[in-house]
């Protein structure tokens, strides 16, 4: 009779797996939530079982087979490998048995190590869309994507989540959430329509969240889908992509959830609507906040854990506001030299975000190279206005936000970008960036040195533009996150990605 004598032990809200050598042993947990039931012996060899059938899709090389255990305590008695169920009465339970997969190459670890690529997001796109393609939707599959099943879920989620206030997020916070998804919901419901007509649904993963997703050797390894309850699975393929890209987000990784959803656009030929997926992350981030928090009623963590567990739900429920207020309209703003266009780029660079400069605008107004200088009537009151407008015709076409660079001098000016992002259903939020006069001018300077520039804005008009530049007033309803620009870039970052995320109001 084999022996397993685990190393390490690992528990979730609803699984333990005991890793051995070069395997893994999945047991289910004897527990019973409103979504999940594994609470008799029955069930779990059968989700077991389906466990093992449903994951051979996407990695069929690591789901070895099922074993009984055949006692309660540890070195754990362990039956042959079985690839069907059968009646053994000495069973006490069961596990999936997989290939167990370095701990640096899950895609998390891969995350932190800096070691991912667009072309680690692509070859795992298109790994999803093959196995959807191979796995067409039947009747009831498609009937499960029709908006009626797809109300009863989020209704019955939100409603799931408000046992976590106020631990895990405030009142006003659930309540917003709870008006925001449903409204949502009801709004769209013409583009779900669409979707099930598209052939967009697919009895897939359900649960497509970093932690189950490794690369070896560059080939990605897909684990752990949801086998207790299909209607979880049975999901529009954008919300897979979704998933994804929320769990990305969760861990900080804005770049790459970018990149995941724009591999998904191409691999999968999805022109999706961007307000479908905003939807999607919204709910996902409170299904991820929920299951999260759920690791709070296991009374066999320590304090460590609980700590984690509940820091971990608050950020998905932070993530899930973040996505209410979608689009994010960051007008980066300050006088000429004060580190306006450095920061833009950087804030495109971790979010996947367009940028669009003012200067450049005004360039193209003119019909002019962008090195090209131009002359003082291009820059009269009344020039200004166009291309602030030009700028603030960006927003209707933003995905989940947009960069604006420019001065943003006046509350006319900066009323013409937040109108348009009020117009669109998103917030608006003025990064005021400043540096001391000295080093506005050396930068400027600098500047001025290189024929390439594209500003024509010199040193000696300093006193002038700060003379002129009206700081942001309350009554504007901006946010504003004033910024330091002789502080390190990634540290401007994120103090700007930390307002974004984590402020409510």
């Amino acid at each position: 009779m084999p022996s397993v004598s685990p190393e390490r032990t690992i528990r979730t809200h609803a699984n333990i797996v005991h890793l051995a050598g070069d395997r893994a042993y999945k047991r289910k947990k004897p527990v019973n939530y409103a979504f999940l039931d594994y609470s008799t012996l029955a069930l779990r060899k059968h989700f077991v079982f389906e466990e093992l059938r449903l994951n051979r899709r996407f990695a069929p090389d690591v789901y070895l087979g099922v074993v009984e255990i055949l006692n309660e305590s540890e070195p754990l008695q362990v039956s042959e490998l079985l690839q069907q169920p059968r009646e053994n009465p000495a069973a006490r339970d069961y596990a999936v048995v997989m290939q167990r997969i370095a701990e640096d190459a899950w895609l998390p670890a891969m995350a932190r190590a800096g070691s991912l690529t667009p072309g680690h997001m692509q070859a795992l796109m298109q790994r999803l869309v093959q196995t959807w393609r191979e796995n067409p939707a039947d009747e009831t599959t498609r009937a499960n994507g029709l908006p009626a099943n797809l109300r009863h879920n989020t209704v019955a989620n939100i409603a799931e989540c408000e046992r976590f206030v106020p631990l895990c997020l405030d009142r006003p916070a659930w309540q917003r959430l709870d008006a925001l998804l449903l409204g949502w919901f009801e709004a769209n419901q013409a583009l779900f329509e669409a979707r099930v007509r598209q052939d967009r649904i697919r009895d897939g993963h359900g649960d497509l969240k970093p932690g189950n997703i490794a690369f070896v050797n560059g080939r990605p390894i897909i684990t752990d889908c949801i086998e207790f309850n299909p209607l979880f699975r049975r999901l529009d393929t954008l919300a897979e992509a979704a998933f994804l890209a929320t769990g990305l987000q969760s861990l900080g990784r804005f770049d790459l959830a970018a990149k995941v959803l724009s591999a998904y656009q191409q691999a999968a030929s999805d022109d999706y609507p961007q307000a479908l997926r905003r939807y999607y992350q919204a709910h996902l981030a409170c299904v991820m906040g929920k299951v999260t928090a759920l690791q709070l009623d296991d009374p066999g963590i320590d304090d460590n854990q609980r700590q984690s567990a509940t820091k971990a739900a608050r950020g998905h429920f932070a993530l899930a506001g973040f996505y209410a207020r979608e689009p994010h309209v960051l007008m980066v703003g300050g006088i000429m030299g004060c580190g306006k266009s450095t920061l833009s780029a950087a804030l495109s660079a971790a979010t996947g975000w367009p940028v669009f400069n003012s200067d450049v605008l005004r360039k193209q107004l003119w019909g002019v190279a962008p090195n090209q200088r131009l002359p003082q009537q291009a820059y009269t009151d009344e020039a200004a206005i166009a291309v602030y407008q030009a700028l603030a015709g960006k927003v209707a076409h933003a995905g989940g936000g947009v960069i604006l660079d420019a001065q943003w001098p006046s509350v006319p000016l900066r009323a013409i970008a937040t109108k348009a992002a009020h117009d669109a259903g998103g917030t608006a939020t003025m990064v005021l960036c400043d540096a001391p006069d000295e080093t506005v001018r050396q930068r400027m300077d600098e500047r001025e040195r290189n024929p390439q520039r594209v500003s024509d804005a010199t040193s000696d008009l300093l006193a002038k533009a700060r003379s002129r530049f009206v700081a942001p007033q309350a009554a504007e309803g901006l946010r504003v996150v004033a910024v330091d620009t002789t502080r390190a870039v990634p540290e401007a970052v994120g103090q700007v990605m930390a307002k974004l995320v984590w402020a409510a109001d």
